[in-house]
């Protein structure tokens, strides 16, 4: 117990040790160049209390947050299902697998150029690319969750005549749960940056417009706020959405 808890704080020192690292590197970077080319973590946090003392920056987040939560739960509810039918029919994988490959081939910008076409600027389109971008990610990783159920284990279910109920909770569930998770993880992180790009090129507000302005106003500090404040929002939804929920997973798995 106190070994871990030693453990523990040593890996906690060692992980500030490498934030540290990062800013200094960022300053002498900062020290090194021109303002118009790297900020420096002065003038980026300067920026950052601007943006929010002003109200843009909890204006643009919010819309951002709202865009990127609908598209998420869009692509992964549409690719859990499409996965698990896939997972439990070799037939429709095979069917399914040509759509998933063409969409994971194509660059992302020529998504959101047809979805502009589509839907024109604003948030159909962002939500519209965020969900189709998300989908191929949780499909693959939940038929390959349920394709990688142990064939005896549903052999044995099969003979003794396990009930559906049962069968569904203790042989299917956990494995789809399994590849679930490792989508979902990369699907978090991986949809914020979709509805970033998307609003970038096709939205007249939230984080992408805003950093379009910024680029064309040579705003060199605020483009670094917004990048900084991206990280941030990825550790922050991995600690109060993914973190909690692989816990409660694991917990109900036991």
């Amino acid at each position: 117990m106190t070994a871990s808890i030693i453990q523990g704080i040593s890996d906690r020192r060692y992980y500030i040790l490498g934030i540290m690292l990062i800013l200094a590197g960022w300053q002498a970077l900062a020290w090194a160049s021109h303002p118009l080319i790297v900020a420096s973590p002065g003038s980026t946090f300067g920026s950052i209390f601007e943006m929010l003392t002003s109200g843009e920056l909890t204006k643009n987040l919010l819309i951002t947050l709202q865009r990127q939560l609908t598209g998420l739960a869009l692509g992964v509810l549409t690719g859990t299902v499409l996965g698990i039918f896939g997972g439990l029919r070799k037939s429709l994988d095979s069917m399914f697998q040509p759509g998933i490959n063409a969409i994971l081939a194509t660059p992302s910008v020529i998504f959101v150029v047809i979805a502009m076409v589509w839907f024109g600027q604003g948030s159909t389109q962002v939500i519209f690319v965020t969900a189709l971008l998300v989908m191929p990610i949780m499909y693959l990783n939940s038929a390959k969750g349920i394709q990688s159920i142990d064939s005896n284990l549903l052999q044995m279910v099969q003979v003794y005549r396990v009930p559906n109920r049962i069968k569904v909770l203790k042989v299917y569930l956990p494995g789809l749960l399994y590849g679930f998770m490792a989508g979902f993880s990369l699907s978090v992180a991986s949809s914020l940056r979709i509805t970033i790009m998307a609003e970038l090129l096709g939205a007249q507000n939230g984080i992408g417009n805003a950093i379009f302005i910024a680029r064309g106003y040579l705003e060199t500090s605020k483009l670094f706020a917004w990048a900084l404040l991206l990280v941030l929002m990825v550790m922050l939804i991995e600690a109060i959405v993914f973190n909690p929920l692989q816990r409660f997973i694991s917990r109900w798995q036991e």
